[in-house]
């Protein structure tokens, strides 16, 4: 007869959007053949009606657990999508001299050490989910219950603790969404727990020698020890957390620890704010970018979050204006060795809608800072992933494109549909926004009411922390040109400083990525790349190539069921499948920046005599299906052999007829090409195609460890590939 569990291990978390807590769960050898069996049971504590309302959440978690998790990866035991109200169970046999077989070994001490990891799934708001977590121990038969509780003489005491801050801290850490007291461990001559929360998996950290508390200060060794430390940002996509990308940031942190150098960020300040358009988004990432780095700690940083706080406490215009001219004069020419926090370099990556995000976010930044950031910080890579640089509209069903144009998605789907801005409706400047906060300042917010909430913003106006409620604008906010268009155009405050970047790098998936095709992921193609070659009998490719309409199938069931791996399945990266991956270097178009800037403005000059000639052919911003379904036909104009040279568009007339050339807009593959050309003018790129066989949108990043293995080799890739130095 099965003996009774007894309770070693309890703890009660809650998590939002991106949290995830591990658990490092470890025997006492001493009494490994006391016990016969560890049962880990993790309950989803949110009320059975959430599960009603999957657009407030998702209210689900996800469990795994690892044996001997320092040993080659294995294949953990998973528990995707547990909902509301409900528990899972997972036992684990203890390695001892009652249960030593070929597959557990009792030498290695490993063998009876585990890892618990379980997150949440939510996205779409930031809710907060209850979990409780438990860990029962079940005695070897004829062990006496007694005898497995009676070393442990203070049951209450015992209490793991959490080092998680609310606000970035002296180490550089971020904010976390789960809570900060610990697993209360009950019977600790049983069994350890090391416990890691949200912010200490996700938060970026410092190596020690890098803080200084005051640097101003420091001896010149001193400042050459802090200098030097190269910041890699990492941006999530629509719908997204920075869990997406956690897997990288590892993989990162791996590579480079034995210099000490890099430092990985991964921004969260968009959890739950991704469809409220590209500029919001960037505008928060920069900030928190800003905040990071220590701009703020910096004589122009507190001048610009003086000027901020003027806006917050809705002082007067002029007294603001007063103080972002000040800011001007004193900012021009500006360098420092380093900022505050020692960093020298910076790279970005964002996957899919993170490198929109991260385009403006470079333009807002030198915007802001009026070029003192990247004139302290050198950008040296700049790398997207799965990225629609093009839009999105041209490549998919005509529907997909309207529904996006309507609003679907908020703002983000109008901008990636690359609609016209004249009409886009302004937030009244009374309006309290918890996105409009960095991530220090906005999760502090979270759990209050919303007036508390907007209290305590309100009133923050004393510190260094750019909190207004709606950021300073840059001179892309105000062009009613398409937001891309805009990015891309030549001579453009993104376009300028992403041609400073030491490197520019697109990954794109060659197929089965139904959200961003390969085209827009590309810049219209790789050179001398065939794809139609690639997937006839002679060419690479180990399958088919698949309609349309089996990708749309195929994705949608692998976001609404996701595969699980078998268990025991012991698989490191090198056994991990092996992508093919087609790498092509593209040329800049020297001299080609002024004719492609004139062609982006007699297409806006078009646009705007097209809508206000005829408001029934583009009224709000919104093409006539007859126009999307013209665009679906248009011929490429630039191919996959020749985008060294991108050839220059046609007339209207090529695309219409000559009656209806001068009120007819840009079609969205007009302005795509536009957008390609803006991108190719004196910039070069390299083009990076992968094919997955599986659903690939989320496997090149490796979206979440287990359930991607596809992507692990996308990620080495990445990794091995760029000098974060």
């Amino acid at each position: 007869m099965t003996q009774k569990p007894v309770l070693a291990i309890q703890h009660k978390v809650s998590l939002s959007v991106g949290g995830i807590v591990r658990y490092r769960i470890k025997v006492n050898p001493s009494q490994i053949n006391n016990i016969d069996t560890l049962q880990f049971r993790i309950r989803n504590c949110s009320p059975i009606y959430r599960n009603l309302t999957p657009a407030s959440g998702p209210w689900k978690i996800s469990v795994a657990l690892i044996r001997n998790p320092d040993k080659t990866p294995v294949v953990p035991e998973l528990v995707p999508s547990i909902g509301c109200a409900k528990d899972c169970r997972l036992d684990a046999k203890i390695a001892n001299e009652y249960h030593n077989n070929d597959e557990t070994h009792e030498n290695d001490p490993g063998e009876n050490e585990w890892e618990l990891e379980v997150l949440s799934e939510m996205v779409l708001q930031p809710n907060w989910i209850n979990i409780t977590v438990e860990l029962y121990a079940v005695p070897q038969k004829g062990v006496s219950l007694d005898l497995i509780a009676s070393n442990n003489d203070d049951t209450n005491s015992n209490v793991v603790s959490s080092n998680s801050n609310s606000s970035v801290d002296d180490e550089g850490t971020a904010d976390t969404a789960d809570t900060k007291t610990g697993p209360q461990v009950l019977l600790p001559h049983l069994v350890s727990c090391d416990y890691k929360d949200t912010n200490e998996i996700c938060g970026p950290t410092f190596p020690k020698q890098a803080h200084h508390e005051n640097i101003g200060e420091s001896k010149e060794q001193n400042e050459e020890e802090v200098n030097g430390y190269h910041l890699v940002v990492l941006t999530h996509g629509i719908h997204g957390s920075w869990l997406d990308l956690l897997y990288m940031k590892e993989q990162i942190d791996a590579y480079n620890a034995h210099h000490g150098k890099t430092v990985t960020f991964l921004s969260d300040t968009n959890h739950g704010g991704t469809e409220e358009g590209i500029q919001s988004a960037g505008q928060r990432v920069a900030l928190d970018i800003l905040e990071f780095t220590g701009y703020n700690e910096t004589e122009q940083g507190k001048e610009l979050c003086k000027s901020l706080s003027a806006v917050a406490s809705k002082k007067s215009l002029s007294k603001s204006e007063e103080n972002t001219t000040t800011l001007k004069k004193k900012s021009r020419n500006t360098k420092y060795s380093v900022f505050p926090r020692g960093i020298s370099k910076i790279s970005i990556i964002g996957h899919s809608l993170g490198g929109l995000v991260n385009i403006y976010m470079l333009g807002y930044i030198e915007d802001v800072t009026k070029g003192v950031f990247f004139n302290t910080i050198q950008p040296v890579h700049f790398i997207t992933l799965a990225t629609p640089l093009l839009g999105i509209g041209f490549e998919h069903p005509w529907v997909l494109g309207l529904a996006l144009s309507m609003g679907c998605i908020g703002q983000t789907g109008k901008d990636l549909t690359l609609e016209d801005r004249s009409s886009k409706l302004k937030r009244s400047s009374s309006t309290f926004s918890l996105n409009s906060l960095p991530s220090s300042k906005r999760h502090s917010f979270q759990k209050k009411e919303p007036a508390a909430a907007a209290h305590a913003a309100g009133s923050d106006g004393a510190n260094n922390d750019i909190t207004a409620e709606h950021p300073p604008e840059c001179a892309l906010d105000h062009d009613p040109e398409p937001l891309l268009l805009a990015m891309a155009r030549p001579g453009s405050v993104s376009n300028r400083i992403l041609k400073q970047f030491s490197d520019r790098t697109s990954y794109a998936n060659i197929e089965n990525d139904m959200a961003v095709r390969f085209k827009t992921s590309t810049m219209m193609g790789i050179p001398k790349f065939d794809v139609d070659h690639f997937f006839s009998s002679e060419g690479a490719a180990t399958q088919p190539k698949r309609s349309l309409y089996h990708n749309v199938l195929t994705s949608t069931l692998a976001l609404l069921f996701p595969p699980v791996p078998k268990k025991a399945k012991f698989l490191s990266i090198a056994d991990a499948p092996s992508p093919i991956v087609i790498v092509s270097h593209v040329e800049a178009e020297p001299g080609a920046a002024a004719d492609v800037a004139k062609k982006i403005d007699e297409a806006s000059a078009e646009a705007a005599a097209a809508e206000a000639a005829d408001k029934s052919v583009h009224e709000g911003g919104i093409m006539d299906r007859n126009i999307m379904k013209e665009s679906q036909s248009a011929d490429s104009l630039i191919t996959d052999e020749s985008l060294e040279s991108v050839p220059s568009l046609p007339s209207s007339s090529q695309l219409s007829s000559s009656s209806s050339a001068a009120t007819i807009p840009k079609s969205r593959m007009d302005l795509a090409h536009l957008v390609a050309e803006g991108y190719h003018a004196e910039m070069d790129w390299t083009k990076i195609g992968v094919y997955i066989e599986h659903e690939a949108h989320v496997q090149i990043i490796v979206r979440r460890k287990w359930y991607n293995l596809d992507g692990w080799k996308c990620v080495q890739d990445l990794v091995e590939r760029f000098d974060f130095t």
